[in-house]
C-alpha cells in the first residue's frame, strides 16, 4: 500500500505540474515581467531592491540570485504560505481541477466528504444571514457590516431544531456525516442541529478548508454563549487558530503574530487594520499551536481580555509559546476590557501605542506577581512561582533578563546567573523580603549607583549627601558615594588609583558591569532603574523590621500606619 500511494501521489504531482504553470501562480504574488529565458521580478523571500527572483519555464523552477532561496511549483507555495507538501499538494489540485481522493482509502474519501458537507452548511449558514434580519441586526449593532460580514463568511442559524437537518437532507448527506462532521447531535430523543440561535463563524485551516464552526448565541435558552464544534476526523481544535489562513502572509510580513481569545477579538482586530491577529478556538494554549505559529513568525503578541483571569491565561501561553522558541509579548489592555471592547471604544492608532508597548514574558511575570513580591508573608510563594516558571525556560533566553530577576529575586547578577545555568531550586533563605547587607551591595544596585554618580554630573545634582546613608548599606559605598558627590570623580578616581583603594574602585567597577546589562535603556532610564530599586530595598528593610515586630505581637498603630505608606511608596516604583 506504501509503494501504490506514493506511485498514486507522484501521479497527482505530475498532473499538477502538467496543468498549472509556475509563472501563473508565482504572478499571484510577484509581479514578473517577460525576460528572455522565462520572467523576473523582486523576490518575495527578503527585502529586494532589484529584480533578483527569476522564474524559468523550461524547468518550471525558480531561483534569487541574491538570496538563493530556489524551487518549484510546491515549495513556492509551501515557503510562500507556510504550509506542510500535503497541503500544498491539496491547494494546488483543487486549483488544477484533480481530484486527489485516489491518494487515499475509504477514510480520505470520508474526509473529503466531511469537507463538502461543511461547505454545504456554510452555504445554509450565509443564506440566512442574507435571508433573515436577527443575524444580521446582532452585527449591525457590534458595527460590523455586511461587507465584512461577506468577506470573513458570518453566518446565522435560527433557533430552529431541525433546519440545517433537513437543509443537507435535501442535498442527499446522510445522517452520519452530519454527525461526523459535528453539526447534528444525535441524542436518545433523535437527532437534533446542534447550533441553534446563533451568528456563525466558520473555522479553516492553513489551507483555508472549512473544518469547524463556531457559534454566538443571539436569542436565549439555547445553551452556552459561545459553542463549538466538537473535534473530528478533520478537527483537532489544539492543531488549529481561527483566521490563521487569512492572516498568515501578514504574520510573515509583519515578523509577528497577535493572538487573541476570541472570535470577534479577532474579526475586530483585521477590520481596525491588524489582519496578523488570530484566535486559540476556545481553548489553553497548546504546543501544537504554538509550532504553528512559529511556522509564519518568530515573535507572538498575546492580546488576552484586561480582566485577572485573562492575565492569568495570558502568562500560562506565554510560557508555552516561550518553550516553543517564540519572542513573546504581551499586550496590556485597560482591566474589563478585550480587544474588541477597546477598539469599539479606542482607534486604531491607540490599540498600536499598546501594542508597541507590550512587555516581554520575564517583566510581565515579575509585573503581575509585584503586589505579593511586596508583601513579607506572601512573597516567598511568589519567588517560587516566580522561579518555576524561569526553569521551564531555556536558559539563553532567561539570562537576557538577569538584571530583572536579579532585582526581583534581590540576589547579585552573577549568582542568578549561576543559578539559571545550573537550574536549580532557589534556596528558601534566599526567598524571606530581604538579604543580608552583603548580598545587597553586591546585588550591584548600589555599585551601579555609585558608578553613575562618576559618570554623570546630573546624577550627582540630584543627590543629597545627607541622604545617601539612608539608601545605602556598605560602607564603601557610602564613603564613595558621598566623596563623589562632595568632589571631582576625575580627582578621586585617580586618588584612590594612587592609594590601591581597591574597595571603592571595585565598588565602582561592578556597577559598570550591572549598568552594562541594562541593554536598551540610556542614562535617565538606567538612573530611573537603579535609584527605584535602591528605594525599594530601603522600603523592604523597612517592612521586614515591621514585619518581625508584628510576629512578636510588638508593633505600635504607627508601626502600621508606617507600613501602609511604604506600601502605597511601592506601587510607583519602577522596580
Amino acid at each position: 500500500m506504501g509503494i501504490l500511494y506514493c506511485i498514486m501521489a507522484n501521479e497527482i504531482t505530475d498532473k499538477i505540474r502538467s496543468t498549472l504553470r509556475i509563472e501563473d501562480v508565482i504572478g499571484r504574488t510577484v509581479s514578473l515581467r517577460r525576460t528572455h529565458r522565462g520572467w523576473s521580478g523582486l523576490c518575495p523571500f527578503h527585502d529586494d531592491k532589484a529584480p533578483s527572483f527569476h522564474v524559468y519555464d523550461d524547468t518550471q523552477s525558480y531561483y534569487c540570485f541574491a538570496c538563493h532561496e530556489s524551487g518549484d511549483i510546491f515549495t513556492f507555495v509551501m515557503k510562500t504560505r507556510n504550509l506542510t507538501f500535503p497541503e500544498a499538494v491539496s491547494i494546488l489540485a483543487e486549483e488544477a481541477g484533480i481530484d486527489t481522493r485516489s491518494l487515499g482509502t475509504q477514510g480520505a474519501e470520508k474526509i473529503r466528504t466531511l469537507h463538502d458537507v461543511l461547505n454545504m452548511s456554510q452555504e445554509y449558514f450565509t443564506s440566512c444571514m442574507k435571508r433573515l434580519p436577527a443575524g444580521r441586526a446582532y452585527l449591525e449593532r457590534r458595527g460590523i457590516g455586511p461587507e465584512i460580514a461577506d468577506a470573513y463568511g458570518l453566518g446565522y442559524v435560527t433557533d430552529s431544531w431541525d433546519g440545517l437537518i433537513k437543509f443537507l437532507s435535501g442535498k442527499g448527506v446522510a445522517s452520519r456525516m452530519m454527525i461526523d462532521a459535528g453539526l447534528v447531535v444525535d441524542s436518545e430523543k433523535g437527532m437534533y442541529d446542534r447550533f441553534r440561535g446563533r451568528v456563525m463563524f466558520p473555522v479553516r485551516d492553513v489551507a483555508g478548508r472549512i473544518i469547524a464552526f463556531g457559534g454566538r448565541a443571539i436569542v436565549p435558552d439555547v445553551g452556552a454563549k459561545y459553542i463549538n464544534s466538537p473535534e473530528s476526523e478533520i478537527y483537532r481544535k489544539r492543531s488549529n487558530l481561527y483566521m490563521l489562513d487569512a492572516a498568515g502572509r501578514f504574520i510573515r510580513d509583519k515578523g509577528y503574530s497577535i493572538l487573541c481569545e476570541g472570535y470577534m477579538d479577532t474579526l475586530r482586530l483585521h477590520m481596525a487594520g491588524f489582519r496578523e491577529s488570530v484566535a486559540s478556538l476556545g481553548t489553553s494554549l497548546t504546543d501544537e499551536q504554538a509550532r504553528l505559529l512559529k511556522r509564519f513568525a518568530d515573535r507572538c503578541c498575546i492580546c488576552y481580555d484586561g480582566d485577572p483571569a485573562g492575565q492569568k491565561a495570558a502568562l500560562r501561553g506565554m510560557y508555552i509559546l516561550a518553550e516553543n522558541g517564540l519572542d513573546v509579548r504581551v499586550v496590556r489592555l485597560p482591566e474589563g476590557k478585550d480587544p474588541d471592547d477597546f477598539l469599539r471604544e479606542n482607534t486604531p492608532a491607540d490599540f498600536r501605542k499598546v501594542l508597541d508597548d507590550a512587555l516581554p514574558l520575564i517583566p510581565y511575570h515579575i509585573e503581575m506577581l509585584r503586589p505579593e513580591l511586596e508583601s513579607p508573608l506572601k512573597r516567598g510563594k511568589a519567588l517560587g512561582e516566580l522561579w518555576e516558571g524561569v526553569r521551564r525556560l531555556k536558559p539563553d533566553f532567561a539570562l537576557g533578563w538577569t538584571a530583572s530577576l536579579a532585582g526581583a529575586f534581590m540576589l547579585p547578577p552573577e549568582e542568578m546567573k549561576r543559578r539559571i545555568l545550573a537550574g536549580r531550586e532557589i534556596p528558601e533563605t534566599q526567598k524571606p523580603a530581604l538579604q543580608s547587607e552583603s548580598v545587597m551591595i553586591n546585588s550591584g544596585l548600589e555599585c551601579a549607583f555609585c558608578a553613575m554618580l562618576a559618570k554623570y554630573r546630573g546624577c550627582r545634582l540630584s543627590v543629597k549627601p545627607e541622604n545617601i546613608s539612608g539608601l545605602l548599606t556598605d560602607d564603601d559605598a557610602i564613603h564613595a558615594a558621598v566623596s563623589l558627590v562632595d568632589g571631582s570623580p576625575e580627582e578621586l578616581l585617580g586618588l584612590w588609583r594612587t592609594a590601591g583603594d581597591t574597595a571603592k574602585l571595585g565598588v565602582i567597577a561592578r556597577g559598570d558591569i550591572l549598568l552594562s546589562e541594562m541593554a536598551g535603556l540610556d542614562a535617565a532610564g538606567k538612573w530611573e532603574v537603579v535609584c527605584s530599586g535602591l528605594e525599594r530595598l530601603r522600603i523592604m528593610r523597612r517592612l521586614h523590621e515591621i514585619d518581625a515586630k508584628m510576629k512578636m505581637n510588638a508593633a505600635t498603630a504607627d508601626d502600621m500606619r508606617e507600613l501602609r505608606e511604604l506600601q502605597q511608596k511601592l506601587q510607583g516604583l519602577r522596580i
